[in-house]
């Protein structure tokens, strides 16, 4: 049993439906209590106004009776009005004396409130209306006391009682049924409160057990919008992103811990057979001049895989520091164009720069500049011998417009969307290059940009090349251009 009670006591007011339902039942409960008290004093007013009025004519028409006749007549009249009138009757002179009763005795025996009452009516008052217990039967009486004026002087006094117990037994009867119907109503506020609280927390109860199955790794999970609770609504439609963002960064770091994996295995492993095989015979200072070389080359590009995926991971978690430095981008960029001139002949690759003079932006003049030899090393690693590749840069309106546009391989439209993210290769022929050809470099590109305020997109069309195009802000508008 106790138990139960305290289950019961934790459901009711330690759940937020248990103190909705009681709210509903205290609010009710208070407007009940204020509707009985406005209902009990407005009905009882009028009745005890109704009572004094009946109380006042009667009281009055015996008054007159008596007044207009004489003396030794009085009592005929009082004992034919005692036939009829049910309640009190009594005539008191001004010695106090009663000279006629009928009922219960008011004068004296203690009752105070009846001597004032007679006090005030011999003092002239027109009539003077008291309640007082009764003594003889449970209830109260209402009393109204009227003197008998003959010759201009008061000569005694009339008192009429009548009973209020049917007054009342109909305030306990009606306090019995509106208590009643009161607990009843009070009863059904709480069962249909609690239903709705029930029926309107429901989209809470299914929002936490979509937490908790998140929370236990089911990332794909959902929950469905209702179509007319707005603000559940809005909600779920918040978590729902949130899930999927949350599915997106989890996939996207399990992927980047594989693919990164990936990516170092087989560095490594080349690495330990190299030096396996080293370990097995004695070589030449040549063939181990060779090896080194060979073990620094691939040393290298797993610190060129490293340092990329720290850049990514600073940019990812808003700690990839730049500097804010005025940089001559026309210079820049001219000195990227010719460091690659050499490399680009190497391959019989024509690299045309076509860079607008007077081009500054506001950014880290290390990172702006990496953006570049990434996009020319990708265009050279793509383009075939013989190719044009051009490195365009110009300013519209506010902003400065770089392009590299090549002539290679290209890209389909279903790998353009997802080009600038990590370890992401379009193609089998990226699959055996080197440093940030593992497919970092563009990613990288697409970050350092964004740090900047710019944007980077691609346009291109499989089998007729690509074009790489850069935004970024000026810090200011250049004067003339000059073409190389």
């Amino acid at each position: 049993m106790k138990a139960g009670l305290i289950k019961l006591y934790n459901h009711m007011f330690r759940t937020f439906r248990g103190r909705l339902a009681m709210s509903y039942i205290a609010v009710e409960f208070l407007i009940l209590v204020v509707a009985a008290g406005l209902i009990y004093w407005v009905l009882s007013v009028q009745i005890y106004q109704e009572v004094d009025e009946d109380l006042f004519h009667e009281t009055q028409q015996l008054v007159h009776q008596l007044e207009t006749s004489k003396a030794p007549l009085w009592g005929h009249h009082l004992q034919e009005f005692s036939a009829y009138y049910r309640g009190v009757v009594q005539l008191v002179n001004l010695e106090g004396k009663i000279l006629f009763s009928v009922g219960e005795e008011l004068v004296g025996k203690d009752k105070d409130d009846i001597a004032r009452a007679i006090s005030g009516a011999f003092s002239g008052q027109a009539a003077v209306f008291v309640s007082t217990q009764s003594l003889l039967k449970k209830g109260n009486l209402r009393v109204a006391v009227m003197p008998i004026i003959v010759d201009n002087h008061i000569v005694a006094v009339v008192i009429l009682a009548r009973t209020t117990n049917d007054i009342q037994k109909f305030f306990q009867l009606l306090y019995f049924f509106g208590g009643a119907l009161g607990l009843l109503s009070m009863l059904i506020s709480g069962l249909v409160g609690y239903r709705m609280a029930r029926r309107s927390l429901r989209p809470i109860n299914e929002i936490t057990d979509a937490a908790q199955a998140v929370a236990n790794g089911d990332l794909s999970r959902r929950l469905e919008s209702p179509v007319h609770d707005q603000e559940i609504r809005e909600l779920i439609e918040s978590l729902n992103k949130m899930f999927v963002c949350l599915e997106a960064n989890f996939n996207s770091q399990k992927r980047f811990v594989s693919d990164t994996s990936h990516e170092l295995r087989h560095p490594i492993t080349i690495l330990k057979s190299e030096i396996e095989v080293a370990l097995l015979q004695e070589r030449s200072p040549e063939e181990y001049r060779a090896l080194l070389k060979q073990l620094f080359s691939i040393s290298e590009r797993m610190q060129h895989i490293v340092n990329a995926m720290l850049t990514l991971a600073q940019a990812d978690a808003g700690t990839l520091e730049i500097n804010n430095e005025t940089i001559d981008l026309s210079l820049l960029l001219q000195e990227v164009g010719q460091d690659h001139l050499i490399l680009f002949s190497k391959q019989r690759i024509h690299l045309e720069l076509d860079i607008e003079e007077g081009l500054e932006i506001k950014g880290d003049q290390h990172r702006v500049e990496r953006v570049f030899y990434n996009l020319l090393n990708n265009a050279h690693r793509y383009s075939p011998e013989g190719s044009i590749v051009t490195f365009q840069a110009y300013h519209e309106d506010d902003m400065a417009i770089i392009k590299v546009i090549d002539t290679g391989i290209g890209v389909s439209e279903k790998d353009q969307p997802h080009l600038f993210e990590r370890f992401y290769r379009a193609d089998d022929a990226r699959n055996n290059q080197q440093g940030e050809g593992a497919g970092l470099g563009l990613a990288i590109c697409k970050h350092i940009v964004l740090a900047h305020q710019g944007s980077i997109s691609v346009e291109s069309t499989v089998g007729e090349g690509a074009t790489f195009i850069v935004k970024l802000p000026l810090s200011s508008k250049p004067s003339s251009s000059l073409k190389l």
